[in-house]
């Protein structure tokens, strides 16, 4: 099992973590349904740069690579199991410190090779985004789209690459466990298995 720990001012937490490489025809993608999901159930449509409509495609974002490098962290929600943290706050902890600590991972790789990775969930660089107020994007070399916004399928990504479902929040009780997932595209298949082998020192540097 490969793992991490992670210490907060308040909490010391065990992440899992998975990779793997996937061919970007292996990944499935449905860009209109994600995005009238998300038009129909999600509060950041049309109120961010990089969230549906305004969102590339999957395949213009991938344009010229081949491979997808896949990283995903896990964390168990029984770790707050002491804790008086209601349902909801135990989940919105768990996502925050693994976006954090992901995203940092990721900007590495990117540095790496020259690409830009699909991120997860929502743009947080400014808040609000500027787009609300009909002003340009204050960091467009920064900002990332998410794998869901260009059309993934992260569900089944999460499944096929590293053996995992992805949980939700239901009924006001919190998942078993929550995850967060991101893809590097490169364009060979040899990047990305590089990649594979600095990733155990840049999970340290993160932790």
């Amino acid at each position: 099992m490969n793992t991490f720990i992670i210490s907060t001012p308040k909490h010391r937490l065990e992440i899992r973590y998975y990779h793997g490489v996937i061919h970007r025809d292996d990944v499935k993608v449905n860009k209109e349904q994600f995005e009238e999901m998300c038009k129909n159930g999600c509060p950041n449509y049309g109120k961010k740069y990089t969230c549906p409509p305004y969102s590339p495609s999957y395949t213009d974002h991938t344009k010229g690579n081949d491979w997808l490098f896949v990283v995903a962290f896990t964390l168990s929600l029984d770790q707050f199991k002491n804790t008086k943290y209601r349902e909801y706050l135990k989940l919105r902890i768990a996502n925050s410190v693994l976006k954090t600590r992901i995203e940092k991972l990721m900007r590495a790789f990117e540095k790496q090779l020259d690409s830009k990775f699909l991120g997860t969930g929502a743009c947080r660089l400014c808040k609000p985004c500027q787009l609300q107020s009909n002003e340009p994007c204050r960091y467009p070399q920064e900002r990332r789209y998410s794998l869901e916004s260009v059309g993934v399928d992260c569900n089944e990504l999460m499944k096929k690459v590293c053996g995992k479902e992805l949980k939700w929040y239901r009924d006001k009780k919190a998942p078993q466990y929550t995850s967060v997932i991101c893809a590097l595209p490169v364009k060979e298949r040899g990047s990305a298995y590089s990649l594979r082998k600095s990733l155990l020192m840049q999970i340290r540097k993160i932790s």
